[in-house]
């Protein structure tokens, strides 16, 4: 067994499928906040959008690792950037989202034609939807949604009780309309290749 790399975009969806995915293979969770190189379990997920720029030294630290890449409709992507006012406290340029989420699946695209195709496959933020744990209401996200014992942010989909540890594991879930999910890693008719 090795880790899970789920990446992409900002708000493009790495936290929710990542704990999908942790749920449905009975793996192990890990948020961006307490992501370490140094020590990453085996079976874990890893959720970190900001890895995407660090997925080919990862690929050779961890040779039998796999990618998984989110994709979701860039108007969505910035919709949600613009309501929570993502970076705005340093980037003020109205053209830098756009920007942004351009840049990120060129550079997707590009891990895509340089790592082994079976290192690496595409999920559809869409096809979440219908999961037990994917949250339709998201009116009071925010950028601390993660952290627990904050008053922003729904609950639906995080443990209050473990997060910021190795040990949440999801097996609670009840069978998900993501079941053929199980053998997405290399390959699935939810998680596609490009």
């Amino acid at each position: 067994m090795a880790p899970i790399f789920v990446t992409g975009p900002q708000r493009s969806g790495t936290t929710i499928a990542a704990r999908i995915l942790a749920s449905d293979l009975n793996r192990t969770y890990v948020d961006e906040s307490e992501y370490t190189p140094n020590f990453i379990p085996h079976n874990a997920v890893i959720q970190a959008p900001f890895i995407i720029k660090f997925v080919l030294e990862l690929s050779y630290m961890f040779p039998k690792s796999h990618f998984v890449f989110m994709e979701r409709g860039k108007k969505d992507i910035i919709k949600s950037m613009e309501r929570i006012e993502w970076y705005k406290d340093y980037i003020t340029d109205s053209t830098f989202y756009d920007t942004y989420v351009e840049h990120t699946y060129k550079y997707i695209d590009l891990l895509c034609n340089t790592l082994p195709k079976d290192r690496w496959s595409v999920l559809q933020y869409d096809s979440l939807t219908t999961h037990p744990l994917f949250v339709t209401d998201r009116h009071d996200f925010t950028v601390r949604q993660w952290q627990k014992d904050k008053p922003e942010g729904p609950t639906t989909w995080r443990n209050d009780n473990s997060t910021g540890s190795y040990k949440v594991r999801l097996q609670d879930v009840s069978s998900s309309s993501m079941a053929t999910i199980r053998s997405t890693i290399p390959n699935t008719s939810t998680v596609r290749n490009r």
